[in-house]
Formats: C-alpha cells, sequence, structure tokens
C-alpha cells in the first residue's frame, strides 16, 4: 500500500497538477473547448481507455528489460498473489512510466477534463486486473476481469497487456492458463535463452 499510495498517488498528482498547469498557460499544443468541437470530445473519451491500454502493454514490456526490471519492476512482482492493492504498488520509476501517457494531451486536440479522465483511468484500472477473480457477477449482469494478468505474476514472461489489446496474440506471449500455453511460454523461453 505504501508505494501505491505514496509513489503512485504523488507521482499521478504531480503529472496533472503539471498537465492542468500547462493547459492554463498555454504550454498545450492544441487546447480544445466543449463547444468547439463536442463530438471530438465525447469521441476522445472512448478513445482514452483504448490508448491507455497500447500504453500500458509498451510500457510493461519496457519494464520487463532486465536492467528496469531489477531496478523497479522487482518490487511490483513481489505481489505473486494479487490483491486490488498490489496494482499501483510500483517502484517510483515505474510509475513514472505508467502514469505518462498523460503526456500524449500535451501533444493532440484535447481539454483538460480528458487528462483526468485518463490519468483516473490509469489510476483505477490495476485494480481490476489485481483483485484475484476471474468475473464480477450481480444477477445476469457480469464483468469479465482480467484474469489472464495474474497468469502474468505467476509466470512473469507472459500476459503483459490487457485482453482487449492484439499484443500478446501478436508477440506470442499470450497465456490462457492452459498446459498447452505453459509449453508454448517454456519453448520461448528456451529458444530466447539459447
Amino acid at each position: 500500500m505504501f508505494f501505491g499510495i505514496v509513489s503512485g498517488c504523488g507521482i499521478w498528482t504531480f503529472y496533472e497538477v503539471l498537465t492542468y498547469w500547462m493547459f492554463a498557460n498555454g504550454y498545450v499544443l492544441f487546447p480544445v473547448e466543449w463547444l468547439e468541437s463536442p463530438i471530438y470530445i465525447a469521441f476522445l473519451f472512448l478513445l482514452i481507455p483504448h490508448i491507455r491500454a497500447h500504453h500500458f502493454y509498451f510500457t510493461h514490456r519496457l519494464t520487463h528489460w532486465k536492467p528496469l526490471y531489477d531496478a523497479a519492476h522487482y518490487l511490483h512482482h513481489k505481489n505473486t498473489n494479487t490483491g486490488p492493492w498490489s496494482g499501483l504498488s510500483m517502484h517510483p520509476i515505474e510509475h513514472l512510466l505508467y502514469l505518462s501517457g498523460v503526456f500524449l494531451h500535451w501533444v493532440i486536440p484535447s481539454h483538460p477534463i480528458h487528462a483526468c479522465f485518463h490519468l483516473l483511468h490509469a489510476g483505477i484500472s490495476p485494480t481490476w486486473g489485481h483483485t484475484g477473480f476471474n468475473r464480477i457477477q450481480v444477477n445476469k449482469f457480469r464483468i469479465d476481469t482480467n484474469y489472464f494478468h495474474y497468469l502474468h505474476h505467476r509466470y512473469f514472461e507472459c500476459n503483459y497487456g490487457n485482453l482487449d489489446m492484439p499484443w500478446d496474440h501478436l508477440f506470442g506471449t499470450f497465456h490462457d492458463g492452459s498446459q498447452e500455453s505453459k509449453k508454448r511460454m517454456g519453448a520461448r523461453l528456451r529458444e530466447r535463452n539459447k
């Protein structure tokens, strides 16, 4: 909890304040007003979770590069049995990378509320992937959570992204929990370590 609250919330707050200051002082390249482009503003709200998912995959793969893993990401992987608090339990270096997606709003047409939503989404999204449950169901309403991220914490070398992004499938790092996936992962690691 310490790293999530102190480092995570601290860097989140710093990035958010810096971004608001940049919007307020004209340092953002393309500020957008609500009445100018309401359709674009609504579209960007829908796009932000997908932008974040791409950013997450590639920054997460970066943190598995041995120098960064040894310096920072190892701390997050101390949580092999994940829980909601483990999602933001990261080294400050990793928080700097993980939350850096908000910088996009400095260079694309954007409104401060988009940056706020972007950081809020980044702050609460790890909870779903770290709950340890496959799904949450109330009556007939069901939300499938990122069970495969649990497998990432178990095996470390698979499932770097989210279910809604193709990157793990494209790069051969998808693991569905089956013995076949485990064998494929083992073969990939043996090939890499030759």
